[in-house]
């Protein structure tokens, strides 16, 4: 599969930080501070290594957790996304598949604090998947754009979600989402920009990166902590 993270994750990683760093000064700086991008999920893992510890846990159900974990994050800020994600595992015993979500009552999401809309994204993503209508495991072998077109025939799921499943679940190391304000932000911070750069100009701006604007866009993320 091109452009995604292989086996040997660290290696590649390695290689590509290295040649962005060459390129460009402040992707350098930025690496020296937080190290190697992480973007693989559980859902990369070979399923048949000794020490998985639920092999009935399928790797289309891992993608489906994180599938609903995008959602979560949508437009929240990361400490309420990740209590709110706690609650959701917590409620469906750390296994969120899309057949449990087809058989709960909406009211276990609304008291884990999601919102009627992000409810309504989840209940169609789960229903999607039980009935056949999307194969999870299909969206591996799937370019970056039919993953995208796929997503976004689901009610809730834009460009956005569908570069976050990209990147972190899918490994995929040339997403670039400009319509995130965290990587817009953070490039304003990092390159010194007046103002933050609009996602129209934040797509022109990145184009240098090509073929590894995912681990751009992780350090720019990244940056905003430091």
């Amino acid at each position: 599969m091109a452009g995604v993270i292989p086996n040997n994750a660290s290696a590649e990683i390695s290689a590509a930080v290295a040649v962005l760093s060459e390129a460009d000064p402040v992707i350098a700086r930025l690496a020296s501070l937080h190290g190697l991008p992480i973007l693989e999920k559980r859902s990369l893992v070979d399923f048949t290594v000794e020490g998985w510890e639920d092999p009935a846990y399928s790797r289309a159900d891992l993608l489906f957790s994180e599938l609903v974990e995008v959602v979560i994050h949508q437009q929240l800020a990361g400490k309420a996304a990740v209590a709110i994600t706690s609650r959701v595992r917590q409620a469906f015993d750390g296994q969120i598949t899309a057949e449990r979500v087809q058989g709960c009552s909406p009211e276990v999401l609304r008291t884990a604090g999601l919102s009627g809309a992000k409810i309504a994204a989840i209940a169609g993503l789960a229903n999607a998947v039980v009935q056949g209508e999307l194969s999870l495991e299909s969206l591996v072998d799937l370019g970056d754009d039919a993953v995208t077109w796929e997503l976004s025939k689901l009610r809730g799921f834009g460009p956005w979600s569908a570069q976050m499943f990209l990147m972190f679940s899918l490994g995929r190391i040339d997403v670039w989402p400009v319509g995130d304000l965290g990587v817009r932000k953070g490039y304003r911070a990092s390159y010194g920009l007046e103002e933050i750069p609009s996602p129209r100009e934040l797509l022109q701006l990145g184009e240098r990166f090509r073929p590894y604007r995912s681990l751009v866009a992780w350090y720019l993320w990244r940056s905003l902590s430091s």
